[in-house]
């Protein structure tokens, strides 16, 4: 059996966002310090995945729009900061617009110069090995350089709201 070629629909932009909000999604803060100014930067992601084990590797992706992706991506290295379920604000403040976001949030430098966020679940720090246009982001490749766990539960987005994690769900079997 063949497949038949069926012309592409335009899909609603709308009923895309309405279909793609049921599922939940980790949120996770990408920060980096300007090597020539030591401003940080910082921005807020919700397409953070693991991508290879070996090598490790991380994937995400960014509007194209960002002003803040070119900044980080610019400066070499920078940190995923796994935001805890209490974290709501810091999430706030490094989603809007502007500079210096991180001037009101608590933070460390780590040994690569690049911020982690106090109170995160994790911290990694990475190096952008490959960006590529797919649609309207920049789908980006990073490998990881170092990492730190932490403990707690992760803040979740979905249906447009913020949440954390309930340990009453069921544990797989496989």
């Amino acid at each position: 059996m063949t497949a038949t070629a069926v012309a592409p629909r335009t899909i609603d932009s709308d009923r895309y966002r309405a279909v793609m909000r049921h599922l939940p999604t980790g949120v996770a803060a990408v920060c980096s310090t300007e090597p020539v100014t030591g401003v940080q930067n910082g921005m807020i992601v919700g397409t953070f995945a693991s991508l290879s084990m070996e090598p490790a590797l991380v994937t995400f992706s960014v509007m194209h729009s960002s002003t803040s992706w070119p900044k980080i991506s610019d400066a070499g290295t920078f940190s995923i900061s796994l935001l805890a379920e209490d974290q709501q604000q810091i999430c706030r403040a490094l989603s809007a617009k502007g500079e210096d976001k991180l001037r009101s949030i608590g933070w460390s430098e780590s040994d690569w110069g690049t911020p982690h966020l106090h109170g995160s679940l994790a911290w990694l720090d990475c190096r952008v090995e490959q960006q590529f246009t797919a649609g309207d982001h920049v789908v980006v490749i990073a490998s990881v350089l170092e990492m730190t766990p932490g403990e707690g539960n992760p803040l979740i987005f979905h249906g447009g709201r913020f949440g954390g994690f309930s340990e009453r769900a069921a544990r797989p079997s496989f």
